[in-house]
């Protein structure tokens, strides 16, 4: 999370002393075979079926170890994976601190490296258990002999080995996600340090970036070298590991208008961009995501690793009226785009501010949950869960894709069409309209050929998805409008 996210974390500390540390115990029931991968501007299943992520941050693991409460300040077991399962999400993110899974700088002060490591990769397997795809997130870091006690704009010099050992780690599991730094951002830009971070550095670091973490007093003269994403590209593909790798933007991944321009080069064709998204920031309307998410999302995936409307007690708004539907119109554009989202966060944190309590707001400090049973909060809570549910209940089958990415004549095209809410593997066909000469629609959605004819073209396509596996063995279509420009 971007500058208010210490807040959260002092107050999760509190109630963490009372928690108990359950992370030792591995689910006995056998892994679910989920495998996920890039293809073309979408991720797709082991069965070539696409894949949106939808679900939940559950954070602490990046915490936790750090100020000596444990591996985690919150129950990670089945039984909350389970929970999470249950509001028909399939993904979940996972905050990693550097130093505790690096055993560097005196870290973890809870615990040992071994048992924080062995508590990720057990908290893992019980979310793949499952059936939940997992992104692993490099999130709190410190250069050099700083303890790694918050957010830092850029990697640092102990980033690359960090990603060394947890590709290696969990290479063999095709139902991780790597998102390699959570919100890289340019001290100036936040208005107290001289020293900022360009796209060029973000690619290919060398700048130089205050030491402090971004809650902590910030002083231009004592600095470390940043290091950029196509490093950690690097750090992660020479382990052999090939799963998807997430990169984010500038602005705390709020911003994506130099992503498509500065893409590190991936020998995979692995990479997805990661979005921040949340009420009060820059790119927070309708407008801004069409014209910076959408031209990165027809190219590659996009993953909203966190959202929410919420704000933070420290800094409420003067009248909560302004917030009552981001969280719907961008998860109903994120639908309509092909994007993939995760909320923040599942975690227990109750209504601990005066000014927030004058909101009469529970759903404060971005809690998505009362307890971990899964119980919805307002607002965040509440709307991710209908939401979700309105998927899983066929309300929400729809077609996706809108615009397919553009062709040339006579070059080879291949792009798959999307949709979303249905059960998979889904059949389509093309109801009426035309594709370009040279260009067929398989079953499976891809289109593909060398089209012929220059021009705009507009068809629609009808979308059928498989039958349900307990009856009535009810199946569901859906149709779309789509538009594709050969040049």
């Amino acid at each position: 999370m971007a500058s208010t996210q210490y807040l959260r974390v002092a107050i999760a500390g509190v109630l963490a002393i009372s928690l108990a540390v359950v992370l030792g115990v591995v689910h006995a029931g056998a892994t679910t075979p989920l495998s996920i991968a890039v293809s073309g501007n979408h991720f797709v299943d082991g069965s070539g079926a696409t894949v949106r992520l939808l679900g939940v941050d559950v954070p602490s693991t990046e915490y936790a170890c750090d100020e000596g409460w444990g591996y985690s300040s919150q129950p990670l077991t089945i039984a909350t994976a389970d929970a999470i399962a249950a509001w028909h999400a399939d993904a979940v993110r996972v905050p990693l601190n550097e130093d505790c899974w690096l055993g560097l700088n005196g870290q973890p002060s809870y615990g040992t490296e071994a048992g924080y490591q062995q508590a990720i990769e057990t908290w893992v397997a019980d979310l793949n258990a499952a059936g939940l795809y997992v992104i692993l997130d490099l999130h709190w870091t410190a250069p050099g002999t700083n303890d790694a006690d918050g957010q830092r704009p850029m990697p640092d010099d102990h980033s690359t080995a960090f990603w060394s050992s947890v590709a290696e780690t969990f290479k063999t599991d095709h139902a991780v996600v790597f998102d390699a730094f959570n919100e890289p951002y340019s001290p100036m830009a936040n208005g107290n340090s001289d020293l900022a971070v360009s796209w060029s550095c973000w690619l290919d670091g060398g700048c130089s970036l205050p030491v402090a973490n971004q809650d902590d007093p910030i002083n231009d003269a004592e600095t470390y070298t940043a290091v950029g994403m196509q490093a950690l590209v690097d750090a992660i593909r020479n382990t052999g590991a090939t799963q998807p790798i997430m990169i984010g933007g500038l602005s705390y991944a709020n911003d994506l208008s130099g992503w498509l321009a500065h893409e590190p080069a991936d020998p995979e064709h692995q990479l997805a961009a990661s979005f921040h998204g949340y009420y009060g920031e820059t790119c927070d309307t309708a407008s801004c995501w069409n014209s910076t998410l959408a031209p990165v999302a027809a190219r590659v995936p996009v993953v909203t690793g966190e959202f929410d409307q919420g704000y933070d007690c420290a800094g409420p708004p003067t009248s909560p009226s302004g917030l009552t539907t981001f969280d719907d119109t961008f998860m109903n554009w994120a639908d309509a785009s092909g994007v993939s989202y995760l909320a923040w966060g599942w975690w227990v944190l109750g209504n601990t501010s005066t000014s927030c309590n004058a909101l009469s707001d529970p759903g404060d400090n971005y809690a998505l949950v009362s307890n971990y049973g899964g119980t919805a909060v307002s607002p965040d809570g509440t709307n991710l869960q209908s939401h979700l549910d309105a998927l899983y209940a066929g309300s929400g089958f729809q077609v996706v894709t809108t615009a397919l990415p553009a062709g040339t004549v006579k070059v080879k095209y291949s792009a798959t069409l999307a949709a979303t809410g249905g059960n998979p593997p889904y059949r389509w066909r093309v109801l009426s309209g035309r594709l370009p000469n040279g260009l067929h629609l398989k079953a499976s959605g891809v289109i593909s050929g060398k089209p012929r004819v220059e021009g705009t073209f507009t068809f629609t396509v009808k979308v059928l998805d498989h039958k349900t596996k307990t009856k009535p063995h009810t199946q569901r279509t859906a149709t779309g409008e789509v538009s594709i420009t050969i040049g």
